[in-house]
């Protein structure tokens, strides 16, 4: 898996932000993952998409099912156009 640089990282299995307990990516680890991935937007999708498929299998081991806002958790936040700018 790739890891980027920020120490707001998603731990697993809840996918909680270890620095400020937020479901992750938390507002600090969206800003520093698009200041990282700024000349390769390609990059970021991928990254997220593996994390949105890991986050589907830790929650499928578990006793409760996937959050109903998994796709914009991980995925739909980066699709903003002021993000693409």
């Amino acid at each position: 898996m790739l890891i980027p640089r920020t120490e707001h990282q998603g731990e697993r299995p809840a996918w909680d932000c270890v620095v400020c307990g937020k479901p992750w990516p938390c507002a600090i680890a969206k800003v520093e993952l698009v200041e990282q991935y700024q000349r390769f937007k390609n990059g970021l999708a991928i990254y997220l998409g593996s994390c949105l498929i890991d986050a589907i299998d830790d929650w499928a081991a578990g006793s409760g099912g996937p959050p109903p806002d998994l796709h914009e958790r991980f995925l739909g936040w980066s699709n903003e156009p002021e993000l693409a700018a």
